[in-house]
């Protein structure tokens, strides 16, 4: 008599055992894979100031930092299942997605525009955030019908005959129609040879933009199906060694194909271009040079073809303050037993026999109180457990302020041998508050961006070494009001606008130690003459503001450091030049692991640069701490929650197919 299943194996024969295990593992396994835990009830809140008290039990992650790429990191480990901790040393959430109010008015800090991409809840990015908001992020896309992006240039008299003098250059979505914006305002009508070379050129930028796809899904794979992607991964490397400046000049001066440049990218010229034409189309097809910041000698080319591509179907912006996307990702984390809290410095991550297993936090306000390492010695500090610790605020914050220095890794990193990549440069911020509704002044209901000169290296080059004499090379001028639709009712009669151009560190470091808020006159002397520059540009081409700005107030990398914790005051990670992808470099960027167990990146160096990129690399570190078992499951739940939404756009679909079609769009 059979009484148990034991018993109802052992009456079975060999071979029906060999057939039944396997196929019940295989059930097992299935079942896991497509079992995510369910959503439970959500109760949309800011963080609360970090202590102790409020740490969870058994935590399974500490995330250090709530960007883009932490924030995203946390919920989709939460969401996992894991118990997880973020920890945010601003007093609000965010990272580069906080938003700040000031004199009875708002400003964005880092996120000023995405792809229309994430307004889709049906692509790769919407589908990503509409899974990890639960739908509440909601975006606006740019209109089609208007450009969304626009530069404007001095007056320059060096044209061709017969070709136009336009100072204005509009980008639409579409790479046709941003081809035919930028030829018609610049080449002769009849040069049909220089139309095609721009088309060319983008082409190459949306095969950058699989490049790096094919990287993501690397990063994804185990090692035996690496092949894939291979051969898409090693194009998009020969691509990363080359410059912006030398890609240009090959495929706009010289007429190559994509394949041709691969082959054999020739060196560009010393000097500024001597041809009128082509030298207008290479600084316009700089675009977009603001959302990396490195000038074209000196930037990989992989870093413009993927920011060129992600624009090239328009742009978007949060419906609301971009503060939104931080509380609602961290809102999902507290209701699977996690938390998020604010005022928390980690001062150290906690290293025990070769693995990391915590932090060590401050309360951020305490520390910024201190006037002397004695000072600093008396600030309580608690020690926080956790089976993982994602670093999300920079691979060089973390070597060289929370990791032990003398573990071989630190020095490793350190060692001018063992890498030849640094920080990204940083940023000067003006933020404005305008008197007067945005639709009355007029304002552009797009973004501009102000190009000192069609000769764009030497106007670096100048800026760098005097910036009080030059204006600054490149400068974004945004004005979320006319972005927000929100923005109408929450500030009435109210308008913004925010202006921003490369800094450099070094122009401040003198002023670092000083206090915030009071480092000297002659720090406010200097940000006078920075400000300068950027009104007159506002003012220049922008004019209906005269008159209108009632407030405005100037941010530097020393704000970057203060507020968003950036290294040296670097606003995008790694900066972005052919050495950020040598192999002697890919274990420090575009990944999500380190040489410690239990230790891993998240955000822009895990990835990309910008908010999607730092999105992305919040998704790989998930992926790296779950494993590629639990890969399997965060992807499957994903792909199911996107392929919903292609079901309910189309309910012609099945079910089959509709999940088909959206690892489809996962992958292009």
């Amino acid at each position: 008599m059979i009484t148990t299943f034991t018993d109802y194996l052992l009456q079975l024969n060999p071979l029906a055992i060999a057939l039944f295990l396997p196929a019940l593992l295989l059930a097992a396994f299935l079942f896991y894979i497509t079992r995510w835990p369910s959503p439970r009830p959500v109760q949309s809140r800011r963080a609360d100031r970090f202590r102790a008290s409020k740490v969870p039990t058994q935590l399974d992650t500490i995330v250090i930092g709530s960007g883009s790429g932490g924030s995203t990191a946390a919920n989709l480990l939460a969401q996992s299942g894991q118990r997880v901790l973020v920890l945010e040393q601003h007093s609000v959430t965010g990272g580069c997605t906080h938003s700040f109010r000031e004199e009875g008015c708002e400003w964005d800090t880092g996120l000023h525009y995405v792809s229309k991409a994430m307004s889709d809840p049906t692509k790769r990015a919407g589908a990503i955030m509409s899974f990890m908001s639960r739908d509440k992020q909601i975006w606006t896309p740019f209109p089609s019908e208007a450009p969304y992006d626009e530069i404007v240039f001095p007056d320059d008299d060096f044209v061709q005959e017969g070709a136009p003098n336009e100072w204005s250059h509009k980008f639409f979505d579409g790479t046709s129609r941003t081809a035919g914006s930028v030829v018609g305002s610049i080449v002769d009508p009849a040069n049909k040879e220089l139309k095609k070379r721009v088309k060319t050129f983008l082409d190459i930028c949306l095969d950058v933009h699989y490049g790096f796809v094919a990287l993501g899904i690397s990063r994804l794979l185990p090692k035996w199906l690496q092949f894939l992607v291979r051969e898409k991964v090693e194009r998009l490397y020969k691509y990363s060694e080359l410059t912006v400046r030398d890609a240009q000049h090959a495929v706009l001066s010289l007429g190559y194909s994509a394949d041709e440049l691969l082959k054999n990218c020739p060196k560009a010229p010393a000097g500024d271009e001597v041809d009128p034409t082509i030298r207008r189309l290479k600084a316009v097809l700089t675009h977009p040079i603001g959302d990396y910041a490195v000038q074209p000698k000196e930037a990989t080319f992989a870093a413009h073809g993927v920011t060129a591509a992600h624009y090239f179907n328009g742009g978007a912006y949060t419906v609301g303050p971009t503060q939104n996307i931080s509380t609602r990702l961290t809102s999902i984390v507290r209701s699977f037993g996690g938390e998020a809290l604010i005022d928390a410095t980690v001062r150290s991550i906690i290293i025990e026999d070769g693995r990391a297993v915590g932090v060590r936090v401050s309360n951020t306000d305490e520390l910024e109180e201190c006037s002397s390492d004695e000072d600093l010695a008396k600030v309580p500090v608690v020690e926080i457990r956790a089976k993982n610790v994602v670093c999300a605020t920079s691979v060089y914050n973390l070597y060289h302020k929370f990791l032990p220095q003398d573990l071989p890794t630190v020095q490793k990193f350190r060692d001018p041998t063992q890498r030849t990549v640094r920080q990204s440069n940083g940023h000067i911020f003006l933020f404005c508050k305008i008197r007067g509704d945005a639709e009355e002044i007029g304002l552009p209901d797009h973004n501009l961006w102000y190009f000192n000169g069609y000769d764009l290296d030497s106007a670096f080059d100048k800026y760098f070494a005097n910036p009080t004499e030059h204006r600054p090379p490149t400068v974004y001028i945004g004005f979320p009001t006319t972005k927000d639709v929100t923005w109408k009712k929450r500030f009435p009669g109210i308008s913004n606008c925010i202006l921003i151009s490369d800094g450099l560190y070094e122009w401040f470091e003198k002023w670092a130690d000083k206090p915030v808020r009071n480092r000297g006159e002659d720090y406010l002397e200097f940000k006078d003459q920075l400000t300068r520059h950027l009104m007159d540009i506002l003012l220049e081409f922008v004019p209906q503001v005269k008159g209108r700005i009632e407030y405005y107030h100037l941010g530097t990398p020393l704000s970057e450091c203060t507020f968003l914790a950036s290294y040296r005051g670097g606003s995008y990670g790694t900066k972005c030049v052919p050495e950020m992808f040598a192999p002697i470099n890919r274990q420090w960027t575009t990944s999500p692991f380190t040489e410690i167990p239990g230790l891993y990146l998240a955000g822009s160096d895990a990835f990309l640069p910008s908010v999607t990129g730092a999105m992305y690399g919040g998704c790989l570190c998930a992926s790296a701490v779950l494993g590629k078992v639990g890969t399997l499951r965060m992807g499957h739940a994903i792909l199911s929650h996107l392929a919903k939404r292609l079901r309910d756009e189309n309910p012609k679909l099945s079910r089959v197919e509709a999940y088909i079609l959206a690892v489809k769009k996962f992958t292009e």
